[in-house]
C-alpha cells in the first residue's frame, strides 16, 4: 500500500484526470509485432546478466531448491519433474538442449532454435548463467508464425514439483529470464505460487526491474527476485509456476515474441533487518511526472510546499522494522546541505507479515520537503532510511539524484547518459522508412509561462534524404492524446544536425511559430513528428530504461493499420520544452557583444541584481514588462562604458509573478524573465 504525506489538492485533480487518460490510451490501442533491428539485438545480446545464485544468496540465504534445466522437463533439482501446459497443445513451451534445438513437454523435437518466431530470429540465446546447458523458452512467436496464415493470443505456464517448505518462515525466488511481448504494455509475465498443491494460486508480477513497454526487449538476462513468503512461509505443499497470461488490465491482445527462463533458485531469507531504498523521484511519478531539468520559474514554492521528493523504499528483510525513519536531504552542487526533512512512517511489515498478499515490492512515501530554489544550477536530492533496528546491509540504506534547475529548459532526459536512439521503422515500402514520432509529457505547476519552441538532440541514424518533420505541442484533451488538439510548426531536416554518435550530439532549437501560453490545469506533450513515409529516418536520442514516470510517448502502428501515440514506453527521448525566447547563434553574433545575465536573486521579493555586459560603449536602457507585454517600468542609464554593469532593482511595487526585463542598448534588445513572491 503506497503511504501519501503530502500531495497537492490542484494535483490531485489533476491526476485523476491524467490518469485515466493513460488508462484510455493503452486500453485503446494495440502495437503490432515488429522484428528487433540488428543493433537492438545486439544490444541485449550484450547485455550484462548476474548471477541469480548470488543475488539469492545476498544477506546468507539458505538455498532451498535450484534448476538450471540441464535434463529439461524431467528436472535437475533431486525433488522431481516439471509440467507445462499452454494453449497450443503442448506446442509453446519448449527445452533448449546444449545444441540450442528445441523440444516439447511430450519429447518430440520443434525443428527450431528457439526463439524461431518470423519477429524475433535476431535476437539469439537467453544469456543466462548456464544457458550452455539448457534453458526453457515460451516461443508464441513461433507458434503464430507466419503471422499470415493467422494467430491467436497465447496462454501456458511451466510448474515446480511440490515442494515442503514447513521448516521456511521466508522463500525468496530468483530466476534469470528475457523477454519481448505484444501487443499491449502490460507485462503478461507472472509468477503463481500455491500452498495447497494446486486448487488455488496467488499471482505475483514476474518481470522485475523491467518498464513495462510492449515491442521493446528487456536486458538479456534480467535477473529477477519475488518474495513469496506470504504464500509459501510454512507451507508443506508449495508449488510454483512461471505463467504467461493476457493481462488483466486488457484481457486479451498477447500473442507474439517470446519468454525465455533459467537457473531458478528457491532461497530462504535469514536475515532479519534490511531496509532498502529503491528509487528517489522529484516529485510524484504514479499520477503526475518528475523532471531533471525544472525552469526556475516552474519550481514548486515554499508556499506550496516546496520540493516534492518520493521515495520508494523496500523491507528486504525477515522482520519487521519499527520506529522506522526516512530523511531527504537537498544539497547544492558544492556538497552544503540546503534542507532536511524528517519523515516518521512507524513500522515497516516484512513480505512474510503483510496485511495483503501479494505484498507489495516497495511502498512510497511522498514528502513535502519546504524547500525551493533560489537560483539556477545542479542539485542533489537525497533520501536515506532507518530503524530501530541494526541495518545488515547499511550501504543501501542512502540513494541520491542529480537535478537540474534552469532558466527556460523542462526535461525529463539525462544528456550525460544518451545511450539508445529512437528511430522509424522501415516500411513496407522497400526503401522507405514508416511514420515515426516522439516527444514528453509536461505540467505547469505555477501560472503564467509561454512556450517558445523545443529543443532536440538528433540521433547518429537521422535524415540522409529530404525529411519534413513538424515540432508540435499538445493540449492533451478528453478523447485521447492523438486527437489532442496541438500547435504545429513545419520543418526540413539540415542534415548538419546529424551527430557521429549518441556522444556527441548537440542540442538542435526548434522555435514555435508563435508563442503558446501555458496553463496549469492543462497537460501538454511537446514532440517532433513525421506523418509520412520517407526515404529519411527521424531519429532522437535518448536514455534507456529511464521512464518510470510515462512521461514518453511514441507514434506507432496499432493493429488495425492506424498509427497513432503510445504513451507507455521504456526510455526518455532527448526532448526538451523552452519557456523562454532564445536567440539564433547568428543573430547573437550580431548583436556585437551585448550580454545579459539572469537576475540573482531569483526568484525575488525584495531587492534583485541585474548584470549586463558591453564590449564598447553604448546608450542603455533597462525595460520591466508583465508576460502581457505591458510596460511597468523603465530605467535610463545614459551612456555607459564598454565592460560589466549590474543595476539593483526594487520589486516591492510588483505583485508576485512573472516578469521580463530587457536590455536595450542603442536599439538592440535582450530580454530574460524574474519571478517575484
Amino acid at each position: 500500500m503506497k503511504h501519501f504525506t503530502f500531495l497537492l489538492a490542484a494535483m490531485l485533480g489533476l491526476a485523476t484526470a491524467l490518469q485515466a487518460q493513460r488508462l484510455t490510451d493503452v486500453h485503446t490501442f494495440a502495437q503490432v509485432p515488429s522484428g528487433l533491428s540488428d543493433a537492438e539485438a545486439q544490444m541485449m545480446r550484450d547485455a550484462s546478466h548476474e548471477s541469480a545464485l548470488e543475488v539469492a544468496q545476498r544477506g546468507g540465504g539458505t538455498i532451498l531448491f535450484y534448476e538450471d534445466f540441464a535434463n529439461g522437463f524431467d528436472g535437475n533439482n533431486t525433488v522431481g519433474a516439471w509440467s507445462a501446459e499452454d494453449t497450443g497443445g503442448g506446442q509453446i513451451w519448449q527445452h533448449v538442449d546444449v545444441a540450442g534445438n528445441g523440444f516439447y513437454a511430450d519429447g518430440t523435437a520443434s525443428g527450431v532454435q528457439p526463439p524461431a518466431g518470423e519477429y524475433s530470429t535476431n535476437i539469439g540465446s537467453l544469456n543466462s548463467t548456464t544457458s550452455d546447458n539448457g534453458w526453457m523458452v515460451f516461443d508464441s512467436d513461433y507458434f503464430n508464425t507466419p503471422i499470415a496464415e493467422g494467430y491467436e493470443n497465447t496462454e501456458g505456464w511451466i510448474t515446480t514439483p511440490t515442494l515442503d517448505m514447513s521448516n521456511n518462515g521466508s522463500v525468496v525466488v530468483t530466476w534469470e529470464q528475457y523477454f519481448r511481448y505484444c501487443c499491449f504494455p502490460y507485462a503478461p509475465i507472472f509468477l503463481e505460487v500455491s500452498n495447497d498443491g494446486g486448487l488455488t494460486w496467488v499471482t505475483f508480477d514476474g518481470h522485475g526491474t523491467f518498464i513495462e513497454s510492449a515491442n521493446s526487449a528487456s536486458a538479456n538476462a534480467l535477473t529477477t527476485s519475488v518474495d513469496i513468503s506470504c504464500v509459501a512461509a510454512y507451507a508443506a505443499e508449495v508449488q510454483i509456476r512461471w505463467s504467461y497470461l493476457q493481462a488483466a488490465e486488457t484481457g486479451d491482445g498477447y500473442s507474439h515474441y517470446y519468454w525465455g527462463i533459467d537457473d531458478v533458485t528457491i532461497s530462504e531469507n535469514l536475515v532479519a533487518d534490511d531496509l532498502t531504498v529503491v528509487q528517489v523521484t522529484n516529485g510524484d511519478v504514479y499520477n503526475v511526472f518528475e523532471y531533471r531539468v525544472t525552469p526556475l520559474e516552474q519550481a514548486i514554492p515554499e508556499s506550496d510546499g516546496g520540493l516534492l521528493a518520493g521515495v520508494l523504499y523496500r523491507n528486504a528483510g525477515n522482520a519487521n522494522q519499527d520506529e522506522t525513519v526516512i530523511i531527504v536531504e537537498i544539497l547544492d552542487d558544492a556538497g552544503t546541505v540546503l534542507s532536511t526533512t524528517t519523515e516518521n512512517i512507524g513500522t515497516v511489515l516484512s513480505f512474510a507479515n503483510a496485511t495483503s498478499c501479494p505484498a507489495n515490492m516497495q511502498d512510497t512515501v511522498y514528502i513535502a520537503t519546504g524547500w525551493a530554489p533560489s537560483e539556477v544550477g545542479n542539485y542533489v536530492l537525497q533520501a536515506s532510511i532507518g530503524s530501530a533496528n541494526e541495518d545488515a546491509s547499511p550501504d543501501d540504506n542512502m540513494m541520491s539524484k542529480v537535478i537540474v534547475y534552469s532558466d527556460d529548459e523542462y526535461g525529463h532526459d539525462d544528456e550525460g547518459d544518451l545511450d539508445v536512439e529512437f528511430a522509424s521503422g522501415e516500411s513496407d515500402i522497400p526503401g522507405l522508412f514508416n511514420p515515426a514520432g516522439f516527444g514528453n509529457y509536461y505540467h505547469m505547476h505555477n501560472e503564467g509561462s509561454v512556450a517558445y519552441g523545443m529543443t532536440v538532440r538528433f540521433g547518429p541514424s537521422a535524415g540522409g534524404a529530404d525529411l519534413e518533420f513538424e515540432s508540435r505541442l499538445y493540449t492533451l484533451g478528453a478523447d485521447g492524446l492523438t486527437a489532442s488538439p496541438f500547435e504545429s510548426t513545419y520543418w526540413t531536416y539540415d542534415d548538419d544536425w546529424t551527430p557521429n554518435s549518441l556522444n556527441t550530439t548537440d542540442i538542435v532549437y526548434l522555435p514555435f511559430e508563435d508563442p503558446i501560453e501555458l496553463s496549469n490545469a492543462d497537460f501538454y506533450f511537446a514532440a517532433i513528428i513525421a506523418e509520412f513515409e520517407s526515404e529519411a529516418q527521424l531519429t532522437v536520442a535518448g536514455n534507456s530504461n529511464s521512464d518510470t514516470d510515462n512521461s514518453t510517448g511514441d507514434y506507432g502502428l496499432t493493429g488495425d493499420g492506424d498509427f497513432v501515440w503510445f504513451t507507455s514506453q521504456t526510455a526518455t527521448p532527448a526532448i526538451r520544452l523552452i519557456l523562454s525566447e532564445r536567440v539564433g547563434v547568428d543573430e547573437i553574433a550580431n548583436m556585437n557583444g551585448i550580454e545579459l545575465h539572469q537576475n540573482t536573486p531569483n526568484p525575488t521579493n525584495g531587492s534583485t541584481t541585474i548584470r549586463f555586459e558591453l564590449t564598447q560603449s553604448r546608450n542603455v536602457s533597462m525595460e520591466i514588462r508583465d508576460l502581457q507585454g505591458r510596460l511597468i517600468d523603465r530605467m535610463e542609464q545614459g551612456q555607459l562604458p564598454a565592460g560589466t554593469h549590474s543595476m539593483n532593482y526594487q520589486v516591492d511595487q510588483l505583485q508576485g509573478g512573472i516578469y521580463t526585463y530587457t536590455l536595450v542598448a542603442d536599439g538592440m534588445r535582450l530580454t530574460k524573465k524574474m519571478i517575484v513572491h
